[in-house]
């Protein structure tokens, strides 16, 4: 072998490689760094690419020439030296060169992130004792809807009719912020009855509107445990598994709850900056209070991930062509030109990809 590799494996899923790479090697890289800044040097009296090596040194600088020697050096090298031990590298390495001086080898340390390795526990009877303690707790008893909460929904919809009828008779008034109208006072809400039935929705009379308000209560709480249910799934394989997780991989989630967090906040019509002012917060400390929640999503994803594995998961191919359509019509990513495109939609079909497998892993820890 070319080269003497030793590794390291540091805490934190993280791996410490000292290389050690033969001086021929530096040799070579040399002549190709020299023969690089002689075709890009413009010198009076010599045509490019046809300067002498000592003019070349003279003009640039040995120092130069082995900076440049070594990252030609890393780049056709480094690659198959991870490679060949199998390492699945995450994120970029720290490098730092230990050793370098012409007639020895060349040698660098190198300290990156590794996907972490782990034991799946037994994921199936963790998911039939989580649902069995679900149902034990009396929250998975059959969803219903009393007529309070059915009462409720029908005086949010009155309510929300008169705002609308409101505005549309008040052109001029703009916002929420109206002094005339009162919405806690019964006057101020349309009657109910059949004609607010028929104009809330094309329901024949009330009764069909009252049903279909129970029925939509009836869903709502059902989707709530469901959630519920796998959320206490989803914790007692976290508790479960034991996982030496990367820094980088709680980092990456933490940047995607910030993201989703800006959004969401964007959406409402308030400027995120404005909203730092309003929770007296700087975007650090919303970094940290995300950390927890997206080391145990970081921790989640690999348990999928790896169950997915195991379980010989794969996402439906033609949902998943259908919705990295929708997502392309969403965003107009058709006007990208083609380099950018072929990155978009590689990118959009791993999220898409990632969601898919995560449903299907979900279902079968439901159905264990």
């Amino acid at each position: 072998m070319p080269y003497e590799v030793k590794i390291k494996k540091l805490p934190k899923s993280e791996v410490e490689l000292e290389v050690s790479l033969s001086a021929e090697f530096l040799t070579f890289a040399r002549k190709k760094a020299v023969s690089m800044f002689c075709n890009s040097l413009d010198i009076a009296g010599f045509r490019k690419g046809h300067i002498p090596e000592n003019i070349v040194v003279e003009k640039v600088g040995e120092a130069k020439i082995l900076e440049e020697a070594v990252d030609i050096l890393l780049k056709e090298h480094f690659h198959k030296i991870i490679e060949e031990n199998k390492l699945d590298i995450i994120g970029q390495p720290k490098i730092s060169i230990t050793k370098l001086a012409l007639g020895n080898p060349v040698e660098f340390k190198a300290v990156f992130a590794v996907m972490p390795s782990f034991e799946l526990p037994d994921y199936r009877a963790i998911a039939s004792h989580s649902a069995s303690a679900f149902a034990k707790a009396s929250v998975d008893k059959e969803a219903t809807a009393g007529e309070e909460e059915i009462e409720d929904v029908l005086l949010q919809i009155r309510k929300n009719k008169a705002h609308f009828d409101y505005h549309k008779n008040n052109p001029e008034e703009k916002g929420h912020d109206h002094q005339k109208l009162d919405l806690e006072k019964e006057e101020n809400l349309p009657e109910l009855d059949d004609e607010f039935a028929k104009t809330a929705g094309n329901f024949k009379n009330l009764d069909e509107l009252k049903e279909k308000v129970k029925q939509n209560i009836i869903s709502e709480k059902k989707i709530r445990n469901i959630e519920k249910k796998r959320a206490l799934i989803m914790e007692e394989l976290v508790k479960n598994t034991k996982i030496d997780l990367p820094e980088i991989l709680i980092e990456s989630e933490t940047e995607k709850s910030l993201a989703q967090m800006k959004d969401d906040i964007t959406r409402t019509g308030l400027k995120f900056e404005d909203y730092l002012v309003q929770v007296k917060k700087s975007e650090e400390d919303l970094k940290k209070d995300l950390k927890e929640s997206s080391e145990k999503k970081a921790k989640i994803q690999l348990i999928f991930n790896k169950i997915a594995e195991t379980e010989k998961l794969e996402p439906n191919k033609e949902i998943l062509e259908q919705e990295v359509k929708h997502l392309k019509e969403h965003y107009g990513a058709s006007d990208l030109s083609r380099e950018a495109l072929a990155k978009w939609e590689a990118n959009a079909r791993i999220y898409v990809a990632t969601i898919l497998l995560n449903s299907e892993v979900l279902r079968l820890l439901e159905n264990s």
